[in-house]
């Protein structure tokens, strides 16, 4: 997902991720992202019944392979209320600055691994990115044959309101992931004038599902301004959730520490090249769980205490880059 605040990360912290780099003892990488995945839900679900939890990418962890179990895939979809895939039938080629079709072999590959969410009862949000009126309706109509629920978004970096209404808009309550038929994703509110303009342009929609930053600036949203965005603008309640990445510490984040400019701890890998202020995170470790969940200052526990319905976690798929690097 990764699509705000792109700050150029300095030279001390590319050599400090190199230097971090360090032999780990044998880890199952894909049940070691299952079981993140399950402490979180655990957790949640003691604190806060009924708080839901919405992956994003990772929909190979559906699938009996790369050393995957089918005792993973049964935890996996005990711990999720959803999943979110992008690009299944139209992606964004950066280089060409245009959207064109998924090819044939990765949409087959979604299909397959979704599979099993859906036959479960899993509901699966597909996020296409689109650049015009014809390939957006083709990406609403081929996502609602196979049951997913779609959104074709015209801008990549998910940074403004669309001008098109919702597809599919209504004024229902919705009361979980299951009665969703559209949802936004807006993950970078710098381009809103101030706070105030930002809340008020979501609350003025009619989405089901508002994804957002648990973040304004330095602060956090609060649980008045959260709960201000539970209605649609044309009536029903909907449901919001706040960003968590799960497989990637930013350096923007309140929790990285000055320290770590100068050498990174050996639990923080190698920087994303396409987000350079993303690193890796070795994400079974102790270090990087004690900030995503379990203390009044942990991401988790700050999404709950806004009073978020969710979290939305992102780079799920963290997992293959280990699997890769083997």
């Amino acid at each position: 997902m990764k699509a705000w605040k792109i700050v150029a990360a300095g030279m001390a912290l590319l050599l400090g991720a190199a230097a971090a780099s360090k032999a780990e003892p044998a880890v199952d990488y894909p049940a070691a992202m299952v079981d993140l995945i399950c402490d979180l839900k655990s957790y949640s679900a003691e604190k806060k019944p009924g708080f839901g939890l919405l992956g994003n990418g990772g929909a190979g962890l559906f699938l009996e392979m790369d050393g995957n179990t089918g005792e993973n895939v049964g935890r996996l979809l005990q711990a999720l209320d959803g999943i979110m895939t992008e690009s299944i039938y139209f992606r964004w080629d950066v280089d060409k600055g245009r959207a064109e079709k998924t090819s044939k072999e990765d949409t087959k590959y979604f299909h397959q691994a979704l599979a099993p969410a859906l036959q479960a009862g899993m509901p699966v949000l597909s996020l296409d990115y689109v650049d015009s009126e014809d390939m957006a309706a083709k990406s609403y109509q081929l996502n609602e044959e196979k049951g997913y629920i779609p959104w074709a978004s015209f801008r990549r970096d998910l940074d403004e309101l669309p001008e098109e209404a919702p597809h599919r808009a209504n004024n229902e309550d919705i009361r979980s992931l299951n009665q969703v038929k559209n949802y936004l994703v807006l993950l970078n509110p710098g381009n809103f004038a101030s706070r105030e303009a930002y809340l008020e342009a979501l609350r003025g929609t009619d989405y089901d599902l508002l994804i957002v930053d648990l973040f304004y600036g330095e602060d956090s949203l609060t649980a008045e301004e959260v709960a201000s965005l539970k209605q649609k603008n044309g009536g029903g309640a909907r449901l919001v959730y706040a960003y968590m990445s799960v497989g990637e510490a930013e350096t923007y984040r309140y929790y990285w520490r000055q320290e770590w400019q100068r050498q990174l701890p050996d639990w923080l890998d190698e920087a994303n090249p396409d987000w350079q202020n993303n690193f890796k995170v070795k994400y079974w470790r102790r270090e990087w769980k004690e900030l995503l969940y379990g203390s009044g200052d942990s991401y988790l526990d700050k999404i709950m205490a806004a009073g978020f319905d969710g979290a939305f976690l992102d780079v799920i798929d963290a997992y293959y880059y280990f699997l890769s690097a083997k």
